[in-house]
């Protein structure tokens, strides 16, 4: 064999070298493409999780915006709407108490009059000929409870917070609501004694129509509406499965856009004006309070920078929105000449509304150093619209939080069980952290929204 032939079987293979370096190269290519497949199924997680937040979020406000703008507020001093916080101060006494680890502040219960487009139509019972039910005007009521859609017999296991929609029926809404409403005189009863729509909803059991019900014997069952307590098993009407409407909601609050309805300047002496002498159309918040801090008011607790006030010194900063100008122009009696703060843009436990005033609960304790006098016995505004913010957990935040309950309340769980999980620390991590805010405003057309 010559040397040539020797050189050429010499060169048939690869060196050590140039495997290493095409395996190196192999290798690069690999980690970059499982690298960019796992972004990739990373961002779809997360576009998936996005777009279901976002649809719990719009069923909710969706539905809320159609009730709210087909709602019924008329100018006949009758009480058309009324907002509970359960466990707050100056709710009343039947009102249930908080659920699970919510804030109160963050699951008020709403309760007013509307037409809304999918309200009931036909009677529930199917064992005869459906009837068609008259009217349209429907007592609607929403609030936040919890529920376990993977119960097993005997067992309530993995309880999710969510919204609860209850729509009366136009009928049943004619025969027994409204006649609690507009059964007084609004004339001569007592604002404190005067029906609301409370009376209603936390009374005796009424009769609804349930058409999940089983049975095809009743066209109407009685069901006990809201209750006291929250761990009756079957729930009450306003926490019932098929009024489930969102899941994964664990706040609800609520920011009423009012316009006063008493004028910024009088020329008769003694005649009544705005207590911080806003023109009527101005609009101005009222929202709930827990205890003595104002959520949305005060710079101090993160929220506006006294956007409406007047008469105000440089330390006026930190007052919340209900700042009362001092005694030039004169202030006509009851009001009293001293810079007041007006008490009632916040409630702590109960709203009541009526077409041109609002009745809060009590006064709310001020702001260090301002003294606090009621220049009028009510809110003289008028509600124009409601701003409603909803926080939805992700699907991996609801995730570990149903683990967390699941950890502190292994199965079996009895029926009804309210569970809350010891670390309160853990469930504002997971809210904080998975927690998604979706807001609207929405305008109430019926009273001049």
């Amino acid at each position: 064999m010559n040397t040539s032939s020797l050189k050429r079987l010499t060169r048939r293979g690869f060196t050590l070298l140039e495997v290493m370096v095409a395996t190196s190269i192999m290798v690069i290519i690999i980690l970059a493409v499982v690298t960019i497949a796992s972004d990739s199924f990373k961002a779809y997680d997360r576009a998936v999780s996005d777009l279901t937040t976002q649809s719990e979020a719009r069923g909710v406000l969706d539905a809320l915006e159609n009730d709210l703008q087909t709602a019924i507020i008329r100018p006949d001093g009758h009480c058309w709407m009324e907002i509970i916080i359960p466990g707050g101060p100056g709710a009343p006494a039947k009102a249930p108490g908080v659920i699970g680890n919510m804030q109160s502040i963050d699951q008020p219960i709403l309760m007013f009059f509307a037409a809304p487009p999918d309200r009931p139509r036909w009677s529930p019972q199917a064992a005869t000929p459906r009837l068609s039910l008259k009217g349209d005007v429907c007592a609607v009521s929403y609030r936040l409870g919890q529920r376990s859609p993977f119960d097993m017999p005997g067992e309530s296991i993995q309880q999710i917070y969510g919204v609860y929609r209850t729509i009366v029926d136009p009928e049943s809404t004619f025969q027994d609501a409204l006649p609690i409403i507009l059964g007084a005189s609004a004339e001569t009863t007592e604002v404190a004694k005067a029906p609301t729509p409370w009376d209603y909803w936390s009374g005796p059991a009424r009769w609804i129509s349930n058409y999940s019900a089983s049975d095809t014997t009743g066209q109407k069952q009685q069901k006990i509406l809201i209750d006291k307590n929250l761990s009756t098993t079957p729930p009450c009407w306003t926490l019932d499965d098929q009024n489930f409407i969102g899941s994964n909601v664990v706040a609800m609050n609520l920011i009423l856009w009012c316009s006063s309805s008493l004028p910024s300047s009088v020329t008769t002496a003694g005649q009544l004006k705005d207590p911080i002498m806003r023109t009527p159309p101005a609009l101005r918040p009222v929202i709930p309070s827990s205890g003595d801090t104002f959520k949305f008011g005060s710079k101090l607790n993160g929220g506006y920078f006294s956007a409406i006030s007047t008469d105000t010194t440089a330390s006026a900063t930190s007052v919340p929105l209900r700042y009362a100008p001092a005694g030039t122009p004169p202030l006509p009696a009851p009001m009293p000449t001293a810079i007041q703060m007006h008490p009632y843009d916040q409630f702590g436990g109960r709203l009541r509304v009526f077409a041109d005033r609002m009745y809060p609960d009590n006064l709310m304790t001020a702001p260090v150093g301002v003294v606090t006098v009621a220049p009028l016995p009510y809110l003289p505004y008028t509600l124009r619209a409601v701003e409603v913010s909803v926080t939805v957990l992700t699907p991996e935040g609801s995730k570990e939080l149903r683990a967390l309950q699941q950890l502190s309340f292994p199965p079996p769980v009895a029926p009804g069980t309210i569970i809350k999980i010891p670390d309160d620390q853990a469930y504002r991590r997971i809210v904080n952290q998975h927690g998604r805010n979706f807001t609207r405003y929405i305008r109430l057309l019926a009273n001049g929204g």
